[in-house]
């Protein structure tokens, strides 16, 4: 699954992802294929793509199995491994089974995106339905030549025939932790799943001061309710869970594409499920934190003790007044969440100044001014949580100086 993202302006300054990436463990190194239909002449074109989530990575070396039956395919590297001094390797070890090697004569480390694509071509009279492309055998090496952990992610090619595939959830995450489990109300979670809407990006569309409930030919649904969207692709989406599931113990969620509904897909409901924004997308590492100047928090942009710094997150839960689904909150009309916020920095507890909206964005996104610990020793790292009925994920971390 190739790694997209739907950003945010935040007031004047931050930029930073709201949804992205896979659903693989957070501080994994991931590789994937994607899923795409065939043109009407049977080509696609399948990525290769890589998501290092903070591991150096230097070599890779793959299987990709297919049925030879059905599809013939060739792969070429993406420009810019050349500049990274990388090339691509294949060998066809039997039928159905193509061996893939990036590797190259130093130990750059490969940067993020697409490595390689799949030229496909369906040979004729292949019957309509998915082909699968199968990613195993994965392995890498660092720098040094140590191995790195690497988990993967299969693709396909869809042949269409006259009718319309029905779309298929196979999992929902929170966008800021990428935690599963249970939803609150307004929080902004992932939808990963098969055929939920077109094959390319269709990011957020906005009217009249409120983020659409479709894109494309593409609706999500909890229990009947249509839910803000973000973004669509064909295997992942984003959208903002309604504030009419408060209460209830679990909500079903379905995805509607081209009319045709997905089996519904139940989870639980909580009344909160905080997550840190990161900067890395993975829910890990540099947290989505602003700086009381305005700029970005980071190893050479840390705060100093006594500053207030902004901290971005969402699964606050219900807020006063009560959430309005999509609507996009004006400074006018903030909304601060029900429960207690709490927020600790290098393990200790930091006065939260506000804790409510982020101005002028959707509803959903939660913004947190805390005043940094005095005294509070220096580092690069230093955890922080937020704590709104439960707790943020943990290993996500700030810079004080």
């Amino acid at each position: 699954m190739r790694r997209r993202s739907f950003y945010l302006a935040l007031p004047g300054v931050l930029w930073f992802t709201v949804a992205t990436g896979t659903l693989a463990s957070a501080g994994t190194a991931n590789i994937s294929l994607t899923e795409v239909a065939a043109d009407s002449q049977g080509g696609a074109v399948v990525e290769v793509a890589l998501a290092s989530a903070g591991q150096a990575l230097s070599a890779i070396q793959f299987d990709v199995s297919y049925q030879s039956q059905a599809l013939v395919f060739s792969v070429s590297p993406i420009g810019t491994l050349a500049i990274q001094g990388k090339s691509v390797w294949t060998s066809s070890a039997q039928p159905g089974l193509e061996r893939i090697l990036i590797v190259g004569l130093n130990q750059n480390a490969l940067i993020d995106g697409v490595l390689a694509t799949l030229s496909i071509q369906v040979t004729g009279g292949a019957s309509p339905g998915v082909y699968p492309l199968g990613l195993t055998n994965a392995i890498a090496s660092d720098p040094t030549g140590g191995p790195v952990p690497l988990s993967t992610g299969d693709g396909g090619v869809v042949v269409t025939g006259t009718g319309v595939t029905a779309p298929a959830i196979s999992a929902v995450a929170n966008a800021a932790s990428w935690a599963t489990g249970p939803v609150a109300p307004g929080e902004i979670v992932i939808i990963a799943g098969n055929f939920m809407a077109d094959s390319a990006l269709i990011g957020a569309q906005t009217s009249a001061g409120f983020v659409a409930a479709s894109l494309g030919a593409t609706t999500v649904l909890f229990d009947d309710v249509q839910a803000p969207l973000l973004y669509t692709m064909a295997n992942q989406l984003s959208a903002i869970v309604p504030y009419e599931v408060s209460g209830q113990a679990q909500t079903s969620i379905q995805v509607e594409y081209q009319g045709v509904r997905s089996t519904p897909f139940t989870v639980a409901v909580a009344p909160t499920a905080p997550g840190i924004f990161t900067l890395n997308e993975s829910g890990s590492g540099q947290g989505a934190i602003m700086n009381q100047d305005g700029s970005i928090n980071g190893p050479g942009n840390p705060a100093a003790g006594g500053d207030v710094v902004s901290i971005y997150g969402t699964g606050e839960g219900q807020t006063t007044p009560l959430g309005t689904d999509g609507i996009i909150v004006t400074a006018a009309d903030l909304r601060q969440p029900v429960q207690t916020v709490t927020v600790s920095i290098g393990g200790q507890n930091a006065t939260v100044l506000y804790a409510g909206s982020a101005g002028d964005e959707v509803a959903g996104l939660l913004q947190i001014d805390a005043r940094v610990p005095l005294g509070i020793t220096p580092s690069t790292a230093t955890p922080v949580t937020i704590t709104i009925g439960g707790s943020s994920q943990p290993g996500v971390t700030m810079a004080v100086q």
